[in-house]
Formats: structure tokens, sequence, C-alpha cells
């Protein structure tokens, strides 16, 4: 692999520190679930009055993520930055911000690109009947990679790519070649009450070419 660039040193340092945090202090945690400055400023230390935005399937709406929380599994707690579609309380977008990966891909030194694994999810299916959403297909939870830059210039966060990666699904493991391909392992599950039982499941390996956007190129049953 290919050493990172000396900004994405800088995240990954800062990403280990507060993954530190979360394991010997949830009272910081619980401290952090505040307003959008926040999660930038934790995330990518940068204190100013900007937003992390994830776009939605149908690329018209984004969630703005607002808070730190956390989800209970069957081992252990899952920590999430989250966020609630503005104009529908039923959707929401959860980043799993501990496997945030840089890449070696820009060429420009004040742009820093990652790709981020989140899962969107949909409290109330039935509302899509009536939803203005162009994805009314979104099942109760889906799994997708996120590729995203950060300017340091302005401290915009732009999401510039977006894969499906399954629903009702589970990340297992994240791996940067250093180059253009990135390769993710998932937990896939039939159905949602399947996925809440930890039974029935796939793994899956994907191979998904990160040059241009987020391409995938192959998606194997491992298991």
């Amino acid at each position: 692999m290919k050493t990172l660039q000396l900004n994405s040193i800088i995240l990954i340092v800062a990403l280990s520190a507060l993954t530190g945090c979360q394991r010997t202090n949830k009272a910081l945690e619980a401290s952090l679930e505040t307003q959008f400055p926040s999660v930038m400023k934790k995330l990518f230390n940068i204190d100013v009055d900007k937003s992390f935005y994830i776009t939605f399937p149908d690329h018209k709406n984004q969630v703005q993520l607002t808070e730190f929380t956390e989800i209970d599994t069957s081992k252990d707690t899952k920590p999430y930055v989250k966020g609630v579609l503005s104009n529908n309380e039923y959707y929401a977008a959860w980043l799993d911000y501990t496997n945030i990966t840089a890449l070696n891909i820009s060429n420009n030194k004040n742009i820093f690109k990652f790709v981020a694994p989140y899962t969107l999810t949909n409290s109330n299916p039935d509302s899509d009947k009536n939803s203005s959403l162009d994805c009314h297909d979104l099942p109760s939870s889906a799994l997708y990679l996120g590729a995203f830059e950060l300017d340091y210039l302005t401290n915009n966060i732009n999401q510039y790519g977006q894969q499906f990666l399954g629903k009702y699904s589970t990340l297992t493991a994240i791996d940067y070649d250093g180059q253009k391909a990135v390769d993710v392992t998932i937990r896939r599950y039939p159905t949602q009450a399947d996925q809440e039982r930890k039974n029935n499941s796939s793994a899956h390996k994907l191979m998904l070419d990160v040059d241009e956007g987020l391409i995938l190129v192959d998606d194997a049953i491992v298991e």
C-alpha cells in the first residue's frame, strides 16, 4: 500500500484519537450530541459553521449529519453520526465514521478525498406511497459507500459518488490498496427480521474502483 499523503495521515490520527476517546470517556460522547458544527470539528478538526451532508439516492435530497450517537449490537455498541431528512422525518442517514478511509487519488493538495460507509433507514416504508422522494423502493435499511472530497480552502465537503452495497446489510471490513481499489466485506440478510436475529446471512466481498467516483468491479460470495 502506498504511503498516505500528509493530510490523510493527519485525519487518520485525529480519527484514532476520537475513537480512543469514545472507548474511555462516555461522558464526552454524550456531550457531542449537539449541532452540526460539532460534527465537522470532531471529525475533521474544522471549527466552522459548515455542514456534512449525505446525498440521497434520488440525487435531489440531502441529509444533514447533526449528532453523534450509537446503536447496540449483539456484542457491543457501534458509534455513528446521524442525520434526519428535513422534509421527511421517516428517513435518516447513519455515517459509520470509524471506517472513514483516506484515498491517494487527489492531484490537488487542497483536496482530501475519502470514502465512508453509511446506512440509510426508513422507519415507515408505507410512507413511500405519499413521499415526494424519487426512491420509493428504499427498504427499512440500505447500506452504501460514499465518495467525498474535503476542500481545505473552503472547508466544504462534497459527495461526488455513492455505491449501493446491499439491503439489510452490515459492514465487516474495508480495505484500500493505496491506488484505485477499495475492497468492502459485508454481511447481507434476506429480510430486516433476519438482520435483527443475525441469521440466514451471506458474506460478500465487493471490489470498487475509486479513481472515477465509485464503480462496482466485483461482488463475490465468500461465505
